[in-house]
């Protein structure tokens, strides 16, 4: 029986692992059933008190259990260098702890990689990529963007986490989402440091179920970083997603810097793929010239801030975990959030913001 026991306790991490591997390859092929019974089902049973209990705290635990974890790791490695302890005994508790995060990874939030597509969920009919749409809503972004416009004074330092709250009530039956309840608080990304060396403007924790702001965010990124973070606890997973819903979130805000930032921020990205379309003398004329010193401020903010190799690095990195979960473009996702604001606006949702 004791024998048993031991063997039990030996595999239970692997067997877990399996488990959740064999729920992966079901849920990736069976997004409706994803979307029932774990995104609007489990997720926010789950989500709620873990983010309640988070809230407690003013600091990152999932930084804290990072850093932990690491601690570990490193203090095992020495007791294996002086032989306290055998390399056998650490590499079996190491991949046995590998196996647990990636299970607890999958449960408490990662499922949600295999949940409906937003156009799906939403109702929007996917739209073939056509530039005629995209100049039309490219010139609407940049006369919503001048007409929203308002100086950051006195912004730097508000909490957008409650002001954006209201926002997602409003929204909740149009996003849809399951989770709009629940104790929310924004925290700050404990090495923010190095992460602005590598242009992270945000990450979710998903064993804690918090999101994270860089500490040295822009001004008028702070608004739609908090709504983009605050998404992924909701249970969307994809960036481009996230950065939709975070553009409909504030540009619906009551607030008019966040309402502003959420149109500035959705500019940047119709900019970026304009190269082919627009001249920059057109685009000069198109946007006032208060909104393109904003715009070049922010893109000065971080140039300033970022290391091009920690940069380049955390891209790659970024790019590949994407992949790996069901995010076929990797970090050019982010992109995405420029088609699904056209669709939407092809769609008959378009009184909600337009």
């Amino acid at each position: 029986m004791n024998r048993f026991k031991k063997y039990l306790k030996l595999g239970f991490p692997f067997s877990l692992a399996l488990i959740t591997y064999l729920l992966t390859l079901v849920f990736k092929n069976n997004p409706d059933l994803t979307e029932k019974w774990y995104s609007t089902g489990i997720y926010p049973q789950i989500a709620y008190p873990l983010s309640s209990f988070s809230a407690l705290f003013p600091f990152s635990l999932d930084d804290t259990f990072y850093v932990l974890l690491t601690t570990f790791f490193v203090i095992g490695l020495i007791l294996v260098s002086v032989k306290q302890i055998r390399l056998t005994s650490f590499t079996i508790r190491l991949l046995q702890t590998i196996a647990l995060l990636y299970s607890a990874f999958y449960f408490l939030w990662g499922f949600n990689y295999f949940r409906q597509p937003a156009h799906l969920r939403m109702q929007i009919e996917k739209s073939e990529p056509n530039t005629e749409n995209f100049a039309e809503v490219f010139k609407l972004v940049a006369e919503y963007t001048n007409k929203a416009y308002t100086s950051w004074q006195d912004q730097d330092t508000l909490n957008f986490q409650p002001i954006l709250e209201p926002s997602i009530n409003e929204l909740q039956t149009f996003l849809p989402v399951e989770y709009p309840g629940g104790m929310r608080r924004i925290k700050n990304i404990s090495f923010s440091n190095f992460f602005a060396k590598a242009t992270i403007l945000g990450y979710y924790g998903p064993f804690f179920n918090e999101a994270h702001i860089n500490k040295h965010l822009s001004v008028w990124d702070k608004p739609v970083v908090t709504a983009h973070e605050m998404c992924h606890q909701l249970g969307i997973t994809s960036e481009a997603e996230a950065n939709f819903y975070a553009w409909l979130i504030t540009t619906n805000s009551e607030n008019k810097f966040a309402n502003y930032c959420g149109w500035l921020y959705s500019l940047g990205f119709f900019i970026y793929q304009s190269k082919d379309i627009f001249s920059k003398e057109d685009l000069m004329s198109m946007i006032k010239p208060e909104v393109i010193n904003d715009y070049r401020s922010r893109h000065k903010h971080w140039h300033k801030l970022r290391n091009k190799t920690i940069d380049k690095t955390a891209s790659k990195v970024n790019d590949v975990y994407l992949k790996s979960n069901n995010v076929k473009k990797g970090i050019d996702d982010y992109n995405g959030m420029v088609q699904l604001i056209i669709d939407f606006y092809l769609s008959e949702h378009k009184e909600i913001i337009f």
